[in-house]
């Protein structure tokens, strides 16, 4: 009891489309996830076919979380593949998210 445990889960966010559209549905995902709603989280992926290949281990992971006490999530940061490679017409969405 009173141990720190560390949970890591890696996923990408959306694929492919646009930079715009790629930002747009990665801010609906982060939103759910900076929520702690695992399925607001599901739901949205589903509703708005946002491609985040590791949509699973975010659900485990965040569930996991909450059930050992961790109250909030933050983002720390958030990028595409476009703003690395100046190719804004198919990008892959990344976000870096802390939960304590």
């Amino acid at each position: 009891m009173g141990q720190r445990v560390l949970i890591i889960a890696s996923s990408d966010m959306n694929h492919y489309e646009s930079d715009a559209v790629t930002r747009m549905k990665d801010r609906m995902a982060i939103e759910q996830i900076l929520a702690m709603d695992p399925r607001g989280l599901y739901e949205v992926v589903g509703r708005e076919d946002i491609s985040m290949c590791g949509c699973g281990p975010a659900i485990a992971m965040m569930t996991a979380a909450k059930l050992l006490g961790s109250p909030k999530a933050e983002l720390i940061k958030y990028a595409t593949s476009g703003d690395v490679s100046g190719d804004f017409d198919r990008v892959v969405g990344y976000a870096g998210l802390l939960f304590t």
